[in-house]
Parts: C-alpha cells; structure tokens; sequence
C-alpha cells in the first residue's frame, strides 16, 4: 500500500501494529496514512473481516435473499459451498447453509427459473453439476439434476439460444470437451450434444463479439490457443479458428476496454506469463495489443471501473502474489497502479458495489485462507493550508481544507504557509506544520524527508524515543474513528 513518497521515490511501508486498533468501520489505522501524500484517486482497504475456513475457488456477487444489497455464493474445492448475507454496509454474515460438498470449481448466479430471484448453477470437479433453485430468501434446494460429466472448471449463463431464458456453457478440463445446456424456461436443463474443442478449458466469458445480437464464447485454455466461438443465433457455435495466445490462461473478461464499442478481451496467464489484452476489429476477430501486463501466476480477471473515470479497469488476482489493479487511461492502454492487495493465494474475485457507497468494492476468494472484502475509496486533492495531500471529501472538511478531487499532481494550492518534512511512522511527505500536526507527526521546518529520525514501530512521533508522548498519540485517539 502507497504511504508517502520520499524524494521522489514511492515507499511501501505499514505503519506500526500498536496503532491499528483505533480505527473505526473496520479499517485499520494504516488506511489514515495510506492516503497521505499518495498520487491516486482511488484507494481499496482491507475491511478485516475474515470468510470463510475452507479452500475458496470461485466467488459471484448477487441478491440472494431479496433485500436489495450484494450477498456472496463462494464455491469451495475442499469443503461445502457457503452463502454469505450482506447487512447493507457491507459487512457479512454465514448464512449457515452448507450446499454440496463435491469439489466446486466455479459458481455463477442468475434467475434460472423464471421465478425472479437468482439461483445458482456450480460447476464440480468430482460430482456432476448442480443448480441450485432460490426461495426468494435466499434459501437454496439442489434441483436434483445431473448435469455434465463432472469436470467443470468456469461456467457462464446467458441465453445462447435466443428463446428468453438463461443458458449455460461450461468449461471442462481434465480431458473433457466444452458444453453448452439449454434451458426449458422453468430451470431445467437439456445437453445440446455439443462438443466444444478438445483442450483443458479453464475460463469462459460470454458477450457479442462479432456485434450479431447473439451470445459468441471465448474460453481461456491451459494448454493450447484460446479459442473464439462464433453462435448462430440458435445456440449452435462454430470455431472461428483464431490462434489468440498458447500460454496458460487461467481466466479470461469482455469489456469495452479502448472504447469503441465492441467487446474486446483480458486474459490473465498463469505460470509466470504476462496476461494479454486481444483488441476486437468489430467483427468479433482480435489482435494482440502488445502489453505485457504483470509477470506472476495470475488466476482471475474481473473488468469494472474502479477509479470512477467511466472505463474500465482490471482486477486481477494472483495465486503466488498480491492482487494488482491496472488503471485504463481510456484507450485500453493499461498501467499498474500500484496497490498490492493481499498476500494470500487467490483465485477468484467479483467486483461490485458491497457497501452502497456507489464504488466498486471487491470479494476476493483465497486458497487456504479466509476470504477478504476490499472496499473502494474514493480520494481526490484536497487543499489545506496551501498544501495539497490525496483525502477523502470528509477527511478534507475535517481539516479545514477544501476538496477539489483528482490527483495533487494536476491541483494547484495557493501556499501561504511554510512547508517542511513530516515524519509520521514510517513514512514522509512535504506538508506544513498544521497539517503535520492534525496527523499526529514530526514537522522539520525547510528540510526534507532525509532529515526524519529513523523510527521504529512503537515510536509514533518518530522523534526517535519511545516514550510518554507516544502513549499520548494512542490515548487521545481512543475509540475516535479515522476517517
């Protein structure tokens, strides 16, 4: 996470433990800081909650219980699928439903039955596929049917044969080709008898690629080319035969990502390969863009506009690193933005707006431990005493300064007051005295960020002792919330 910068370079430093505490709405002290002197319009914080004890691979975000927020269907590999309820702000609660127990690879929601609340159709490793119906309320019955051949990797629902109601293509792997299940119009679920490409699929998206009206397929393969399918309008598919990468693609998302109207496609590779982004000509035929996005072991791709910019960006999630965010500049040319999110192995996230603030917010399903909810703030250039720092709108008003949003680098503050180094923690940043001291830091009048002490975690003032002023930090901060 960004704290400070100091002479020109970013640091990436936690402020110390002790502090965490004082934090209100579940966010923890360093999130203050983080927004300290950092050129970003945009910041996800770890909410703290902890979800979930089982081996999460999949996550879809939906109302499940009809009260009008996001609840959660996470489908576990070891270990039963858990629906968590949202309490309107965004924190969760066990539904205590425990739904199957057959090695879930991927779940995906919709109203499948025509009935108006969403179900769920999970796709298994060892066990056939399994929908389940809702009541309204969020209460779920297996439909009891017998769905494909038990090696479902991803599964995405749309209605690929055009009659009105929702379908479902799944993506298998272990040697089992692709297939595509249409819908009565009441849930039920018919084989169409395709057979869809011979690799070891593990990712499909839906979307219009070639701009036909009709639901086309692209599927992310481990082991050869991604491939494109090209539907009829009836539900029947046909390959467009494009070679689009052969590396190990673990997921692949559709989204206008240079803005000119047509789908184009992320795909996010695994064993240390860059992810691509395909550009679509119109006509549903992609060309590789060029950018080598990242270099780890990503496993999911989720497009949304994080930044409030009206493109879309990418989140995406790594099994051997911290999730990155990649900020789009609104032609579908992508830079890191910096933010390391998590260092457990993930394997799947689901953007939306948790909390009802009107940002995206993020779900992110990890792999032997809890899962964890990121929630979007919104940051702009503030200017307080002539100096201008990244806030939020109400921290802004709370020192005094005026909120003008966007990023410090492109905001002109009238100075009038003397600027000087302050050390806070760890980190540093040029501000003046009164602004250093509503931050509870070390102000050097004309000097720079060399100049600070070298702290340690306890020392919150960083004048270089641990003592009686630092307890002072933390008992006039006591039960406060940091905004």
């Amino acid at each position: 996470m960004i704290l400070a910068t100091r002479n020109g370079a970013t640091m990436h430093e936690t402020l110390p433990q002790p502090t965490r505490a004082f934090l209100g709405f579940g966010l923890s002290l360093q999130f203050c800081f983080a927004v300290f002197g950092a050129q970003s319009s945009f910041l996800f914080v770890d909410s703290g909650q902890t979800l979930g004890e089982y081996f999460s691979a999949s996550v879809a975000l939906g109302d499940l219980d009809g009260d009008g927020d996001l609840d959660a269907w996470v489908a576990n590999y070891l270990g039963p699928n858990l629906v968590w309820t949202n309490d309107r702000a965004g924190g969760f609660n066990d539904s205590g439903v425990r739904l199957g127990n057959a090695n879930s690879y991927a779940v995906a929601l919709g109203d499948l039955d025509g009935d108006g609340d969403l179900d769920a159709w999970v796709a298994n490793y060892q066990g056939v596929d399994s929908v389940w119906v809702n009541d309204g309320e969020g209460g779920f019955t297996d439909s009891a049917q017998a769905l494909g051949p038990g090696r479902g990797t991803s599964v995405a629902r749309g209605d690929l044969d055009g009659d009105g109601d929702l379908d479902a293509w799944v993506a298998n792997g272990f040697g089992e080709a692709d297939t595509v299940w249409t819908n009565d119009g009441t849930g039920r679920f018919s084989d169409s008898g395709q057979r869809l490409g011979t690799a070891f699929s593990y990712s499909v998206a839906l979307g219009d690629v070639d701009g036909d009206g009709d639901l086309d397929a692209w599927i992310a393969n481990r082991d050869e080319s991604n491939a494109v399918w090209i539907n009829d309008g009836s539900g029947t598919f046909t390959d467009s035969n494009q070679t689009l990468g052969a590396l190990a693609s673990f997921s692949v998302a559709l989204g206008d990502v240079d803005g000119d109207g047509d789908l184009d496609a992320w795909v996010a590779n695994y064993a240390g390969d860059p992810d691509r982004i395909w550009m679509n000509d119109g006509s549903g035929t992609f060309t590789n863009s060029g950018q080598l996005l990242g270099d780890d072991y990503s496993t999911q791709v989720a497009l949304g506009d994080l930044d409030g910019d009206g493109d879309l960006d990418a989140w995406v999630t790594d099994y051997l690193g911290p999730n990155l965010i990649w900020v789009n500049d609104g032609s579908g040319i992508f830079s890191d933005s910096g933010q390391t999110l998590g260092d457990d192995p993930s394997y799947s996230v689901a953007l939306g707006d948790l909390d009802d603030d009107g940002d995206l917010d993020a779900w992110v399903a990890n792999d032997g431990a809890p899962n964890t909810v990121w929630d979007n703030v919104v940051q702009g250039a503030c200017c307080t005493d002539g100096t201008c720092v990244q806030l939020q709108t109400e921290l802004c008003t709370d020192l005094g300064g005026t909120y003008f949003g966007g990023v410090c680098t492109e905001t002109s503050c009238e100075n009038t007051d003397p600027i000087g180094a302050c050390c806070v923690g760890s980190g540093c940043d040029l501000v003046t005295r009164t602004v250093c001291d509503n931050f509870g830091g070390l102000w050097i009048e004309g000097s720079s960020c060399t100049e600070c002490p070298a702290g340690c975690e306890a020392d919150l003032n960083s004048d270089g002792t641990v003592d009686g002023r630092d307890l002072a930090i933390i008992l006039s901060n006591w039960g406060l919330p940091c905004r």
